[in-house]
């Protein structure tokens, strides 16, 4: 699972994970694992923090710093890398996309790698240029990279300015497993401006 995430290289579903260990590495990844595992890699932390070289924690949102629902990250990955904001699930999208490419351009695809591959490319201008089902990795990750051009710095910027709050106002495991009071308190906040209340 961190091979598979490593790859990628940017937070990630744990189906988007499992397709991309069962692709790329020997074996599959069950589910049911992939479901509790943040909670456990947390309660790990907590218990003994840093006793491991690292852990698989939770993308941060960058407006309340709490946990991004679905999405897996590596605790030693750089903070701004680990926060989500609007443009990040497109800007990592494309990222993901530019690194698998490249992997698989480095030997002959297998056709569980090009079935990923063309999972990508579907959704990216550009980057189909053969038969239905068929990716040139190189045409990919050039496609890929246009694109991201167009997006990256405004993402970079939004990250680097949440990071900067995650440092601040969070402990070492509210930065890697997010901030769940501070959500519920801005949440709560919002409502009482807007006049709204739970029901």
């Amino acid at each position: 699972m961190h091979q598979a995430l490593t790859l990628l290289g940017a937070p990630a579903a744990p189906r988007l994970i499992g397709s991309v260990h069962a692709a790329f590495f020997s074996g599959d990844i069950a589910g049911g694992r992939l479901t509790s595992l943040r909670r456990d890699e947390e309660r790990s932390f907590r218990t003994a923090p840093y006793a491991r070289p690292y852990y698989l924690c939770a993308a941060l949102t960058a407006d309340l710093l709490a946990p991004a629902r679905g999405l897996l990250t590596v605790s030693t990955w750089p903070l701004e890398r680990r926060i989500v904001g609007p443009l990040s699930p497109r800007t990592d999208f494309l990222t993901s996309a530019i690194r698998l490419a490249e992997h698989a351009g480095r030997g002959t695809p297998s056709p569980d790698v090009q079935r990923l591959l063309w999972r990508f490319a579907s959704n990216i201008p550009g980057a189909v240029t053969d038969t239905v089902g068929t990716v040139d990795p190189a045409v990919l990750a050039e496609a890929a990279r246009e694109e991201l051009d167009v997006h990256l710095e405004a993402d970079r910027r939004r990250r680097a300015s949440a990071a900067g709050r995650a440092r601040e106002r969070l402990d070492d495991a509210e930065r890697l497993f997010g901030s769940r009071l501070r959500a519920l308190h801005e949440s709560g906040t919002r409502r009482a401006a807007t006049g709204e209340t739970d029901r």
